[in-house]
């Protein structure tokens, strides 16, 4: 049986340490796990979930593939389902910067033991990397993944130092770094609907209003400068 990841998750799984054990947390219905084992990405995968329908399915699916050998699947809010030095990369996708923060901040002995982090925030992914760089966490890898319609960035991260800056802790030190392919039309899209956010704001008044219209005109600028600096060749 052949697993086919959405662009999201496949990009997941290119940044797992190949050949040592990872986690998915917040499994679901357990596709990447399965994915990691049947391509041979990973000895084994511990599959986790705090709902038990989603790993319910996740469990079918193992059993129907005989997979129960190297696929561990476990109930567990975050990290807790996890043990000391099980694990070399833990993957965390599909839920916002600040559940994933939460989530890691939530279980320092766990991360004291694990070499890698694949997080796919949804929202408030500056906020995220900015945890990751005051905890001692170094950004190494970045992506793009376009699905359905929507962007969605993936990082990679290891034990080091970093300062981030501004731009780098909104847009992605990598992404920038190499310029991305896909990273000028992700930017264009986020500027539309940062103009979208301040044109719905163009009737009301206040000062909070105010400083919410700048705050999005400042962001809009910035992306304005960093599309100026990319290639042509990345539309």
């Amino acid at each position: 049986m052949q697993i086919k990841l959405s662009n999201r998750l496949l990009a997941v799984s290119q940044m797992v340490i190949p050949g040592k054990p990872a986690a998915d947390i917040g499994a679901d219905h357990g596709y990447l796990a399965v994915y990691l084992i049947i391509n041979g990405i990973c000895p084994s995968v511990i599959a986790t979930d705090r709902v038990r329908g989603p790993l319910s399915a996740a469990s079918q699916l193992v059993d129907l593939l005989k997979l129960e050998q190297q696929i561990h699947i476990r109930l567990g809010d975050g990290l807790q389902a996890l043990h000391e030095n099980e694990v070399a990369t833990i993957c965390v996708a599909g839920m916002g910067g600040l559940t994933i923060k939460s989530i890691l901040e939530n279980s320092p002995d766990i991360l004291a033991t694990t070499q890698r982090l694949v997080l796919q925030p949804q929202s408030n992914i500056s906020v995220l990397r900015r945890y990751l760089a005051e905890s001692g966490w170094k950004i190494v890898d970045e992506d793009i993944a376009h699905d359905s319609g929507f962007y969605y960035e993936i990082m990679a991260a290891e034990k080091g130092e970093m300062q981030l800056s501004q731009d780098q802790a909104e847009f992605g030190p990598i992404l920038l770094q190499k310029a991305h392919p896909m990273l000028r039309s992700y930017l264009e899209q986020k500027q539309e609907d940062l103009i979208s956010l301040m044109a719905g704001l163009s009737t009301s008044v206040g000062e909070a209003v105010e400083a919410r219209r700048k705050e999005l005109g400042q962001a809009a600028q910035r992306i304005d400068h960093i599309l100026a600096s990319l290639p042509l060749t990345n539309e």
